[in-house]
């Protein structure tokens, strides 16, 4: 079926085929309707899809996304609190407790979680960047907010044991968010009692 198409159209199926949750089916139909929307709606997409690409980089601080080089919009805000810390896989955890409403501090984003199997160590995580945060800004709490699954409860593990080395208060968020859950799906309500209810470790 797919030989029928243009080359350029079979490019854009296979690119559209990668990002997450899409499917070569899925991939088809949003490729021809792009196509079928014509130049204008193409150019707008590579022109946002380029401003992306030059526009948006990690934030030195808590590599979250930023415009430019600077820090995020919530690592210079102000009125955000700087003692405490909460430590996420990815960005979208980040806007999904963002969403709650009922954390005020600032993140650190692993972007990874540890895995053996994957080939992924503690040093793909810039766990000495968080350590040395944790000095710098004076955090009195971090909040370890990774997944419940196997890779994120390891991962967990091994910056409280890291981390209360360094004195620092260490918290996990609890109830509400179920085992094997990913942070960035879960509703407002759960996250809010995640947090309400954090425990030590």
């Amino acid at each position: 079926m797919a030989d029928i198409l243009p080359r350029p159209l079979q490019r854009l199926i296979l690119v559209l085929a990668k990002l997450p949750g899409v499917g070569n089916r899925t991939a088809m139909r949003y490729a021809l309707h792009l196509v079928r929307e014509g130049a204008e709606r193409l150019q707008e997409l590579s022109s946002a899809l380029d401003e992306a690409r030059l526009g948006v980089s990690l934030c030195p601080s808590c590599f979250g996304m930023t415009e430019g080089d600077g820090p995020c919009s919530i690592c210079s805000a102000p009125e955000r609190r700087t003692d405490t810390l909460c430590v996420v896989e990815g960005i979208g955890d980040m806007l999904a407790i963002e969403s709650a409403a009922q954390y005020g501090g600032r993140y650190f984003v692993l972007h990874k979680l540890l895995s053996p199997l994957k080939g992924v160590g503690p040093q793909e995580l810039h766990i000495d960047r968080l350590l040395e945060r944790v000095k710098v800004d004076s955090i009195s709490e971090v909040v370890l907010a990774t997944p419940l699954t196997t890779d994120g409860e390891a991962t967990a593990t091994y910056l409280s044991r890291m981390l209360t080395q360094s004195g620092v208060r260490v918290t996990r968020l609890a109830a509400g968010v179920p085992v094997g859950g990913a942070i960035e799906y879960l509703d407002r309500l759960t996250l809010s009692r995640a947090f309400h209810d954090r425990k030590e470790l």
